[in-house]
């Protein structure tokens, strides 16, 4: 094509941004886009053994009916080496949520909760009891690092608190 190698000039710079602005107006970017993109190619390079989520249990009478969207209590996920539960029960604000987990089989291993905001880590006691207070609503995955010199961590898949 002619010219195909020329520079940009300012018809085109015009141009680009014309059609910049149409496209920001008629289909904007999602504004949780760019965190959740980051939050999950974190994880990715993680490369961790993923676990596979076993079980959800909800309040009774929560699945029917005109009470608040289906919340789950407990949440159980496996893998060959360990299980992890968790409960989870809403802060008084509503806004946060506090996370009681244990490992089995249990054993002091390092658990750490990640989020598009940051991470936070806190050890298993020796009966594979953990604990995350304050935690912010939204996509959660837990890592628990396994004891012993080979250096594994195993993730939860990411869940929606």
């Amino acid at each position: 094509m002619p010219g195909e190698d020329d520079a940009l000039d300012h018809v085109d710079v015009a141009l680009l941004d014309r059609l910049g602005r149409a496209v920001r107006a008629t289909d904007p970017v999602p504004e949780s886009l760019v965190e959740r993109s980051l939050f999950a190619m974190t994880l990715a390079r993680l490369e961790a053994e993923v676990m596979e989520l076993q079980q959800i249990t909800a309040p009774a009478g929560s699945v029917r009916g005109d009470a608040a969207p289906l919340e789950a209590r407990t949440i159980t996920f496996t893998h060959e080496r360990l299980t992890v539960m968790i409960a989870l029960s809403a802060d008084d604000d509503g806004a946060h949520v506090r996370v009681d987990g244990w490992v089995a089989p249990a054993d002091t291993l390092t658990v750490e909760l990640r989020q598009p905001g940051g991470e936070r880590t806190t050890d298993a006691d020796a009966d594979g009891r953990f604990a995350f207070s304050a935690v912010d609503r939204g996509p959660t995955s837990l890592l628990v690092h396994l004891a012993g010199g080979d250096d594994v961590t195993v993730a939860t898949p990411v869940i929606e608190l």
